[in-house]
């Protein structure tokens, strides 16, 4: 063959080679993956009446509040285990700094929990592994709280009554809070630092009904 029509036929087949093998890397994945929680903070609304006196007759209580999710798009998901725990020792930290911190000086994290209390394993659990399945992009992470939880709603300071809650010059910072962290993943997918942690945040209402 002469050379000069090689040239020509290699110069032509490469670049398509090339938009080939592109193009299957972005059929088979896209974006980049990180693992993180869905929210980093959630809400959850207890009463007297209600879920309060389920616990104190029942003992633990276990709720499903938090996910946790892994971006970017692949063909099959991998299954992936995270490793996570309860971090009282960080928020009970920041709560500390905000009662000394200048308002000007503050991070949104003191301020949304400056009165609030961080709950430690004593009033509450986690699992220590959470597993997104093979093919699924997210899990479910169980929250359990204890009966020892009952103890801190008999201290008025956390009750808040409705008109308390319509009032919008209320700040509704006294609150127990339950604050995760991923540790680890396996296999070692980064983590998304800002939202490495999730805060579930539990309000007593006094007068609402559920």
């Amino acid at each position: 063959m002469n050379i000069k029509y090689l040239k020509i036929i290699l110069l032509l087949f490469f670049p398509s080679l090339l938009f080939i093998s592109c193009e299957e890397k972005l059929q088979t994945e896209f974006g980049n993956s990180r693992v993180y929680f869905s929210n980093t903070s959630a809400a959850l609304a207890l009463t007297d009446s209600a879920t309060l006196t389920d616990i104190a007759a029942q003992g633990d209580t276990t709720i499903n509040m938090i996910g946790i999710y892994r971006s970017g798009v692949v063909d099959n998901y991998e299954q992936i285990t995270v490793s996570i725990e309860i971090d009282s020792a960080y928020l009970a930290n920041q709560i500390a700094s905000a009662q000394t911190t200048l308002p000007a000086n503050m991070t949104d994290l003191m301020t949304r929990y400056k009165n609030s209390k961080a709950l430690g394993s004593y009033f509450c659990t986690v699992p220590t592994t959470v597993i997104i399945p093979q093919g699924q992009r997210k899990a479910t992470v169980s929250v359990t709280l204890h009966k020892s939880l009952i103890k801190l709603y008999q201290n008025s300071y956390f009750n808040y009554s409705n008109l308390d809650f319509k009032n919008t010059n209320i700040i509704k910072d006294r609150m127990l809070v339950i604050p995760l962290k991923i540790v680890t993943v396996s296999p070692n997918y980064p983590v998304l630092e800002t939202n490495q942690r999730s805060f579930l945040n539990i309000t007593k209402c006094i007068g609402l009904k559920l």
